[in-house]
């Protein structure tokens, strides 16, 4: 960890070359902007339209100063408080902006002009995490190191894509020419300033390294922000890269016989041996991947798990069959490659049927899809070896819907289960299995999700502001009851006690959440608590009384502000007062008013014993290391099967909060009510969810047949 002097110096380097590289770009993202705003305007469909970008012309030419000015003092900022204050830049840069008015008490959900320009901006810089990632993750190790912390994330690194257009998007908080006209903002600053940080990122990284420091070994990187598994460096054999159909065909073609028969692979000796014969033709091998197509579409769909099981073997053997008896009847020949991508789609399938991240429900979907699958596979070679194939991405979107969903009876056709039985559907429907077909299918189930997700994202903020808000009242509550403890004697006349119980705590809780601790308004609320219980004590000395006297009708005057700021029943009210009336009369006789006793709550504490116990507990730590955005499975006590994403956990008590797959509330359950279904097996963290099923699988199937394969066959 730097001193903080060295920390200023790197801070000055640091921001020396960001403004360089900020002067040179910014006219080029200016005169882009001007550009892209004129040929809107030229393209507009009708005047409304395109007086909007005119206006979006002059208001870009008026601003453009200030918008540049605004940009670069936050950035310096963001810099300077990342390596001088970083919990001040964390709670400036890192706080999570929810798109809710404050005083909006009804929390309604949020604008769709909101989303929209939320959308526009998390694109731009998913995009442009994807080009930096290895700089950028380079960079996070080293701040990292810079600060002392083990867990500081790439995304949250000053002049970051995600800070970078936060910074923009909080600049344009004022922008007056519309939504469209704004959401251009992000296409060009993605194109200039983003695109390009491979200019500035290299002088940051040497500045850093100049300072002595090394990389952070322990750098939490967040799978959510990966748009996919980085491949491992070159030489290592476990990379998911070399999991593609030609490095695991290569596996295959290693297996004896009877280690493929323990696979359930093809045998080796399927089909003719004589060398002269023909390759099988494609079309012969796709018409019988086809008919058994058609009986899968024609067959019930399977109950369960074990149903499913049983008909993927069956219908495994029965492609054998077929094949085999095809290629006999035409006196050709199954080319070996065939051979191993059968086996390879096979042994991915299987891998369905074992995937713990997967529900049951959804595996008997997607186990639907096997043989579509192979007829892609075998026609389209580039199917395993093509990350963005259209196969590939529509696997990877129904097992990402999949995996994320609870089954809570829900089957309708608008559903995440009936959406994904929808595109199963599709794809076995279809005799012709072109990939437009697959791009189309999967571009209306990312629709659906999108659109869901954007649901999700509302409605969880919605839930996170609600708790926030509970647990905000809650601690209000707690300091009122604080306050009061202290204030109150231990004999209180009846009307002040109920006063002081039914009313004034909640005026007080009020004035605490409004205005805050040191408000006027907190101190004068203590205040009328600390007036009217003196105002009760017998006054025997006459200059004692006419000081009561004189300022008992303030007294009044300040209860009834309070009574009416929270809407008081009036009919209660008068009741209240008469009676506190009649205490007032009492004590100006020297009497004393009729008391009851008031008796505060007794503490709960724990032995240190058990402290200790629940301290040293693995399980309680694996709770507190829960990351929110992780997701978790586990058993209810009725035998129901959930899972949830971790949204929230209470600052001020034990409290965690799950949400589903929309965003709606799942559970709320304690820290070591979780502790104990992880110990007792009944609760899991899904650590892999967020891996892209194929890659998920084909590492699977790599490591399955290295674990077949000897080790000197494997090295050579």
């Amino acid at each position: 960890m730097l001193s903080p002097i060295r920390k200023r110096e790197l801070h000055a380097a640091i921001s020396s070359h960001f403004q360089e590289w900020m002067e040179a770009l910014w006219p080029v993202f200016m005169e882009q902007m001007d550009d892209e705003f004129f040929r809107l305007a030229e393209q507009s469909v009708n005047d409304k339209v395109q007086r909007g970008y005119i206006d979006a012309i002059r208001e870009l030419r008026q601003g453009r100063k200030r918008l540049h000015r605004e940009c670069q003092q936050e950035c310096m900022r963001a810099s300077q408080l990342f390596f001088l204050d970083f919990r001040a830049y964390q709670k400036g840069f890192l706080r999570l902006q929810v798109h809710i008015d404050a005083n909006q008490d009804s929390l309604e959900l949020i604008d769709e002009e909101v989303l929209e320009e939320d959308l526009a901006a998390m694109r731009v810089v998913h995009h442009a995490e994807s080009q930096h990632l290895s700089r950028l993750k380079l960079i996070a190790s080293l701040c990292a190191s810079a600060i002392g912390s083990s867990t500081l994330k790439y995304a949250d690194i000053p002049l970051s894509p995600r800070i970078l257009t936060a910074i923009l998007e909080n600049s344009l908080a004022s922008w007056q020419a519309g939504l469209q006209s704004k959401l251009v903002f992000y296409k060009v600053f993605g194109k200039t300033f983003l695109r390009r940080l491979n200019e500035f990122y290299p002088q940051v990284i040497q500045e850093l390294e100049k300072a002595g420091l090394t990389p952070q070994e322990n750098t939490v990187i967040r799978r959510k922000d990966i748009p996919r598994p980085i491949p491992a460096s070159k030489g290592q054999s476990s990379s998911l890269e070399e999991s593609t159909l030609f490095g695991i065909v290569a596996m295959v073609r290693q297996l004896e016989q009877e280690q493929r028969e323990q696979l359930g692979l093809f045998s080796q000796d399927i089909g003719p041996d004589e060398e002269s014969l023909p390759v099988a033709p494609l079309e012969l091998i796709s018409n019988v991947l086809g008919d058994l197509q058609k009986e899968v579409l024609q067959s019930p769909r399977p109950a369960d798990i074990r149903q499913a099981r049983v008909i993927h073997n069956a219908f495994r053997g029965r492609l054998v069959t077929e094949l085999e008896k095809s290629v006999s009847g035409k006196r050709v020949r199954l080319q070996r490659l065939d051979q191993h991508i059968i086996d390879v789609v096979s042994l991915l399938f299987e891998y369905i049927l074992d995937d713990p991240v997967i529900p049951a429900q959804m595996k008997v979907l997607l186990m639907r899809l096997q043989m579509p699958v192979l007829r892609i596979a075998v026609e389209d070679k580039t199917f395993l070896t093509d990350r963005n194939h259209p196969v590939r991405d529509l696997l990877n979107s129904l097992a990402a819907a999949a995996s994320r969903w609870a089954d809570e009876g829900d089957y309708s056709d608008n559903s995440i289960y009936g959406r994904v039985d929808w595109a199963v559907q599709q794809i076995l429907a279809s005799p012709e299995q072109s990939l437009e077909m697959w791009e189309e299918v999967n571009k209306s189930f990312s629709a659906f999700m999108l659109h869901e997700e954007r649901g999700a994202v509302v409605a969880e903020e919605r839930l996170s502001q609600v708790a926030k808000g509970r647990e905000r009242l809650s601690l209000a509550r707690q300091t009122v009851d604080e306050v009061l403890e202290k204030l109150l004697p231990p004999s209180i006349p009846a009307p002040v006690y109920q006063i002081i119980d039914e009313v004034w705590r909640d005026v007080m809780t009020l004035a605490l959440l409004r205005e805050g601790k040191n408000s006027k308004q907190w101190k004068q609320a203590v205040d009328v608590v600390e007036r009217l219980l003196d105002s009760t004590v017998p006054k025997a000395d006459p200059e004692e009384r006419q000081r009561y006297v004189a300022m008992v009708p303030k007294l009044y005057a300040d209860l009834r502000r309070g009574f009416a700021s929270i809407a008081y029943d009036s009919t209660r009210t008068a009741l209240l007062f008469k009676q506190l009336q009649h205490c007032h009369v009492t004590s100006l006789r020297g009497l004393q008013p009729a008391t009851m006793k008031y008796t505060p709550d007794e503490t709960y504490s724990l032995e240190e014993d058990n402290v200790e116990q629940i301290l040293d507990d693995e399980y309680i730590q694996m709770v507190n290391d829960l990351k929110e955005g992780q997701w978790i499975s586990w058993t209810t006590s009725d035998g129901r099967q959930l899972r949830g994403k971790f949204s929230w956990r209470s600052d001020m008590a034990d409290l965690l909060m799950f949400v589903d797959l929309r965003g709606r509330k799942l559970a709320e359950m304690s820290s070591s009510e979780l502790a104990d279904l992880l110990r007792t097996g009944r609760a899991s963290i899904l650590t892999e969810i967020s891996l892209p099923f194929m890659d998920r699988a084909l590492a699977s199937i790599q490591a399955i047949l290295a674990r077949q394969l000897p080790p000197q066959v494997l090295r050579a």
